[in-house]
């Protein structure tokens, strides 16, 4: 994990426990706000900016580019985004979709296509609830696209339907793409069997994480696992577009 210089103010406005959250939110491929380059893994300066609606956000820096502090306002500029996303297949029991939406019926373990998404590599955001307490705003607003945790009982027959997803050719590579809630992603894959299973299953299985490196969960399988079972992935199913 990362190596944070928090100050105190923040610890106070909103909790140990958050602040202990952020060595995992941020990653070293992030951008620095201030110089444009890479976070890297040396010591990073957290600032947060509280917003009119409340909702904290929290952006990592390089030490030398910008101290701890915490603003009543919002930065100058907000990164461009810096996201991370991986492709993989994995055994799942669930029903795969043969329409826009996931059928019910006797689910059994069968490969699935999922898509593996962190969001933001910079950029986190925090909902205070009380003086030292604060919520994850972020999984907030996934929640509320349709995202869902499905928790250790994983059954993809109760996932939502959010947003649409594609098969593009970018040369010689094949890429996923999913767009939700005006957001999108892509990431290649590797092996035409995977984007197979995409055109027969019609659809993707989209994973938001906010703290895992979509690449490691990718081919880790147990790793995979236990981000379903924690409630550390959110999850839901990205129908492919009609041409």
């Amino acid at each position: 994990m990362l190596l944070l210089e928090v100050a105190d103010v923040i610890r106070s406005r909103l909790g140990e426990p958050t602040v202990t959250a952020l060595a995992r939110r941020f990653a070293p491929g992030g951008t620095c706000l201030t110089c444009a380059d890479r976070l890297g893994t040396g010591p990073l300066s957290v600032r947060a900016y509280r917003g009119d609606d409340g909702i904290v956000t929290l952006i990592a820096y390089h030490v030398g580019c910008a101290a701890s502090a915490w603003l009543e306002a919002g930065p100058a500029a907000m990164p461009c985004g810096t996201w991370a996303a991986a492709t993989t297949g994995a055994m799942l029991p669930v029903i795969v979709a043969r329409t826009r939406r996931l059928r019910r019926g006797r689910a059994q373990a069968q490969a699935l296509p999922v898509m593996l998404v962190r969001p933001s590599l910079e950029v986190t955001r925090v909902r205070p609830v009380a003086m030292g307490e604060a919520v994850d705003a972020d999984r907030e607003d996934y929640c509320g696209l349709g995202f869902t945790d499905p928790g250790p009982s994983f059954d993809a027959c109760r996932l939502p339907c959010i947003g649409q997803a594609w098969v593009l050719r970018n040369g010689d590579h094949l890429l996923a793409c999913a767009a939700v809630g005006g957001r999108a992603w892509f990431a290649p894959m590797h092996r035409r069997p995977l984007a197979d299973l995409v055109t027969g299953c019609r659809g993707i299985m989209v994973g938001i994480t906010c703290d895992w490196d979509p690449a490691e969960l990718s081919v880790e399988v147990q790793l995979l696992d236990a981000a379903v079972a924690d409630g550390e992935l959110l999850l839901g199913w990205a129908p492919l577009a009609h041409k």
